[in-house]
């Protein structure tokens, strides 16, 4: 069995699997509404809190020192290295 993101606001769960580029493709894919603007990390409009687990994320200069105490993620170029819960 392959690794679950938890979509928490809107309580979807589904598999990751490789068909999907980022957690931000997973989402659009899945009818799940995530602000995004650029798609490459430097942005911060799809910044979304990590409740639990870990990401490999390509870029995080989107984010700020106080995003990243707050365990934020930039979804757009995250992928789950374990399960995950996002607020989203």
């Amino acid at each position: 069995m392959g690794l679950t993101v938890e979509f928490r606001g809107t309580k979807k769960t589904l598999e990751w699997d490789d068909r999907y580029e980022t957690i931000l493709d997973m989402a659009e894919q899945n009818g799940i509404d995530i602000d995004s603007d650029c798609g490459i990390g430097v942005c911060g409009t799809c910044r979304t809190k990590l409740i639990s687990g870990e990401v490999d994320m390509e870029e995080d200069s989107g984010l700020d020192d106080s995003d990243l105490d707050q365990n934020m993620i930039l979804p757009c170029v995250s992928i789950p290295k374990t399960d995950i819960i996002i607020d989203a």
